[in-house]
């Protein structure tokens, strides 16, 4: 029997249909069937199936008709192994020739393997800005369909991106997230259509930073519209803030508030507490909390404060009135709520009363009540008083008015030039007490050469001129004064300039500045200089004064015994020997001192017309102890050393320039010649006596040596033989004999040397206590 091939397979899928090369698509997790149909052959085929070289299914069945064979693979349960996965159909008859088959590739759907979006719960996203985010999936076949979901509502602001194998989707969501975002989900889904249920999800919690939310209001048990004076305030801020708020902030009026118990203002992070409020604690209240989004800001919230009227200050006060005139005065005050009445009093010296209520007329739209008063005599000037009442209560403390009799405006005060110019110049003045009436201001500016009036301005507010359009270098007078109704007041006086070209001022030239160190400079400079005089002067007198000692001053080298201290004194050594007109002497001698000669106190003369007075001393004192003392001595003592001190001083001479002309030439000769010879007086010796007058010649300063220990004679015991001044005035020549006892007088007393008599006056220096002239 001859051997007959069989014919090609033929492969149909289990709709019949055949699938030629490719079978397909199946999707991902089905079943796969094909059947394999094999015509012809002698004898009857072998159908088989392969899948490369592994042999899936060898048995085969009869077919439809006798001549076919069959045979059907079932692949269950297809993964993603089987895309294109080939499968063979093999029939053979014989073992010699090659056997027929025919194969198929198997196309397959598969769903998303993954999907991811591809960002971190831990990056937060800031509220209000703009952000991309990206969703990945791969392995779906074909292509996956990327959506956005938030919180199961669908988001269509996103682009998808297919890579060029198809094996991979990429989505990019473009986002502006609200705080409502914030701790909510967003899902990306990824999905393949083709195959059922072939869904895959990714979700992302939401971090969403938003600056803080705020809601301030007053104290849940608080009523807004009922808080007065003395209350307590609770404030509540709520605040919504991710992250949470690192600072909060309580403002007043947008004043920040702080913390102070003292005040009873306690501020905390939520809450703020205001104790026994006051009216200036009215007003805007808000809350500001602060976290890294920026600053978040509360609702305001208005604290109305209940508050007895107060009044204001800026108000008139005094009101000037004449008889007869009817002034209205005005009364302001503040208050919360508005006043609903006024009251009004007058009250004079005399007495305090009531104004009736139909003489002012009140406004409580502008709380304020404004009185008619009209004063007729002069009792109806005084105090008037107005209180307001509200709600809160009467007004504590009234508003006090002066009404008092009209008259002129008070002149301005200082005026000063300002701004000065080659053809302007300013005037600014302080005005004076208005007179109690509405007062303006005038300004007249006159040519200081020519008189000539250059302008004439006025001013209402304020004493305030600007000049402008004069000639430049000239020099003006300007008067300024105030003018009311009942007159004008003196003028202020002031003269100005202005500038001569190319010269400006802006304002008053600044004063020279003294620095405290510029002032520190001048106080040296000035100390040195000052000591610089006093020891050139300290230097010049004392060259003078060594030029004018003697040469045969003999020196006391031996202090005088002490002596009992008579003298009530406070000072040791005077700097100045008081004198007085009657040229009252103070005569002194010691031991070893200048010898005195001295005239009896029994001869005294008086009368002289030129009224020249000589000091005449007592004749009977010992040489050693000659001291003599002037009549008011002994009742203001000066200040003497309390102890046996010698003390040395400069003596100046202070000599009469002129002696009384008295009868006949010679008896004056006789008389000088006498009292030269009696006094040793070498100074009107040697005078000149020139038209009936005697010339004394001008040098007059001696050295002599005081002795303070002296004891002076008690006025008791004083004779014609003690130690005391006379002032004596000559006038006509003493008795001969008298003459003749002093001069043998001075002749017994010649053993010591002998010193001109000196006159201690005023002007005499003395030296601090020392052993010697020097």
């Amino acid at each position: 029997m001859a051997r007959i091939p069989p014919n090609k397979p033929n492969i149909i899928n289990e709709d019949g249909n055949n699938v030629g090369s490719k079978a397909g698509p199946y999707t991902e997790g089905g079943d796969m069937k094909l059947t394999c149909l094999v015509s012809g052959g002698r004898p009857a085929p072998t159908i088989r199936w392969w899948r490369g070289e592994t042999l899936l299914d060898g048995k085969d069945s009869p077919g439809d008709f006798i001549t076919v064979k069959r045979n059907t693979l079932i692949v269950r349960k297809l993964d993603r192994s089987d895309l294109h996965a080939q499968f063979t159909c093999q029939a053979s008859n014989n073992n010699i020739s090659q056997p027929i088959s025919a194969s198929v590739a198997i196309e397959m759907h598969l769903h998303p393997l993954n999907v991811s979006i591809l960002a971190s719960e831990e990056s937060p996203l800031s509220a209000g800005r703009k952000y991309e985010i990206n969703c990945m999936t791969v392995c779906s076949r074909p292509p996956a369909n990327l959506t956005w979901y938030i919180e199961g509502q669908l988001l269509t602001n996103y682009t998808e991106k297919i890579s060029p194998d198809g094996n991979m989707t990429t989505s990019i969501l473009t986002i502006v997230p609200t705080l409502h975002y914030n701790d909510k989900s967003i899902t990306c889904r990824a999905e393949n259509r083709n195959v059922k249920g072939a869904v895959e999800e990714d979700t992302l919690k939401l971090n969403i930073l938003y600056v803080p939310i705020l809601n301030l209001k007053l104290g849940s048990s608080m009523n807004a519209d009922d808080i007065e004076e003395g209350d307590d305030v609770y404030f509540e801020c709520k605040i919504d803030a991710n992250p949470v708020a690192y600072k909060v902030v309580w403002k007043h009026n947008d004043n920040v508030l702080q913390n102070n118990a003292k005040i009873g203002m306690i501020v905390q992070q939520t809450s703020l507490a205001l104790r026994k409020v006051n009216r200036s604690q009215a007003g805007n209240y808000s809350c500001i909390a602060s976290n890294v989004e920026g600053d978040g800001f509360s609702n305001v919230v208005e604290l109305k404060i209940m508050y007895k009227p107060i009044c204001l200050s800026d108000q008139k006060r005094i009101y000037g009135v004449t008889r007869y005139e009817e002034a209205h005065i005005v009364c302001k005050v503040e208050a919360f709520p508005l006043p609903d009445s006024f009251r009004w009093t007058f009250n004079n010296t005399e007495e305090m009363s009531e104004v009736p209520q139909a003489r002012y007329k009140d406004s409580t739209r502008h709380a304020e009540s404004i009185l008619t008063y009209k004063p007729v005599s002069e009792m109806d000037y005084g105090t008037i008083l107005c209180w307001a009442s509200n709600i809160a209560g009467q007004q504590k403390n009234a508003c006090i008015f002066h009404i008092i009799a009209a008259g002129k405006p008070e002149p301005p005060y200082n005026c000063t030039l300002m701004n000065q110019t080659t053809k302007s110049l300013a005037v600014e003045c302080t005005a004076g007490f208005d007179g109690g009436q509405i007062q303006h201001f005038q300004l007249e500016v006159y040519d200081q050469q020519t008189g000539q009036l250059k302008a004439n301005m006025s001013s209402k507010e304020n004493a305030a001129f600007s000049v402008r359009d004069l000639q430049s270098g000239r020099v003006l007078r300007m008067t300024v004064y105030a003018v009311n109704s009942k007159g004008r007041s003196e003028s202020a006086l002031l003269e100005g300039f202005t500038l001569k070209v190319a010269e400006k001022q802006t304002g008053t030239p600044v004063p020279f500045e003294i620095t405290p160190l510029l002032g520190i400079l001048i106080g040296v400079m000035a100390a040195l200089l000052s000591c610089t005089v006093t020891i050139l002067l300290a230097l010049k007198v004392r060259s003078n004064r060594r030029a004018q000692r003697p040469s045969n001053l003999p020196l006391k080298k031996t202090v005088a015994p002490s002596s009992e201290d008579l003298y009530d004194t406070d000072d040791r050594n005077p700097d100045v020997v008081p004198t007085n007109k009657d040229s009252d002497y103070q005569l002194t001698g010691s031991t070893a001192g200048t010898p005195l000669a001295v005239q009896d106190t029994r001869y005294t003369t008086s009368g002289t017309p030129d009224g020249i007075s000589m000091t005449l001393l007592s004749l009977n004192q010992q040489v050693n102890h000659l001291t003599t003392y002037s009549h008011n001595d002994y009742h203001n003592y000066s200040t003497l050393p309390r102890s046996g001190e010698v003390t040395y001083a400069e003596l100046c001479l202070v000599q009469p320039s002129t002696l009384t002309t008295v009868t006949g030439i010679d008896s004056k000769l006789s008389i000088l010649s006498g009292l030269e010879s009696l006094i040793g007086f070498d100074g009107i010796a040697g005078g000149v006596i020139i038209g009936n007058k005697l010339r004394c010649p001008k040098e007059a300063t001696v050295y002599t040596c005081i002795d303070y220990n002296v004891r002076p004679p008690k006025i008791g015991q004083l004779s014609s033989s003690s130690t005391m001044t006379t002032t004596a005035t000559l006038a006509s020549p003493p008795p001969v004999n008298i003459i003749q006892d002093s001069l043998q007088v001075k002749q017994d007393q010649q053993q010591p040397p002998h010193y001109p008599r000196e006159v201690v006056t005023v002007r005499t220096p003395l030296i601090s206590s020392q052993e010697s002239c020097v």
